[in-house]
């Protein structure tokens, strides 16, 4: 190869590289300016593990009930999820994903290994600052249209922010 090609194939690699950094970046971003707030109730974690360092271990009372149920046997459908006035999500055991109420939306979840995935497992934080997020009763995400979702925060039981939120990335 000649090095005036390979110094061409090396800036467009690069430049592919830029631009596909930058619209997940941008998709991020759009996730958490034009997603509607959604809060899912966390689960307990075993507390021997709550903390450990700079980071909280988080799991989902949705996902305790979806393993406890047997009507849900496929991993990779949407679920039916009812907002309170909150925003507090709740599953709907019957919902229908086609046929939604107003109050209803549709929420992206996997089953790994007989684990059920709704959002991360993990909170990270700055160092030295745990103590404040052990009153974290909720996961504040923001949910887009077809269920997704991206963790912005955490809220405590007066739906108030625990902790410094990230508004931007």
């Amino acid at each position: 190869m000649k090095p005036v090609t390979r110094q061409l194939a090396l800036l467009l690699s690069g430049l592919a590289i830029v631009a596909g950094i930058n619209a997940t970046v941008w998709r991020y971003e759009r996730a958490m300016t034009s997603g509607e707030m959604v809060l899912l109730r966390l689960a307990p974690v075993d507390p021997r593990s709550l903390m450990q360092g700079d980071y909280m271990r988080l799991n989902y009372e949705i996902a305790r009930e979806l393993a406890s149920s047997s009507a849900r046997d496929k991993g990779h459908d949407p679920l039916v999820i009812r907002l309170n006035a909150h925003q507090v999500a709740s599953l709907v055991a019957d919902g229908k994903p086609d046929q939604l109420a107003s109050d209803e939306r549709l929420l992206q979840v996997h089953q790994s290994d007989r684990q059920w995935q709704i959002g991360p497992d993990a909170y990270f934080f700055e160092e030295g600052t745990g103590d404040q997020y052990q009153v974290a009763r909720y996961g504040e995400f923001r949910l887009q249209g077809d269920g997704k979702t991206l963790l912005v925060g955490l809220r405590d039981e007066a739906y108030q922010p625990v902790g410094k939120g990230r508004t931007r990335w």
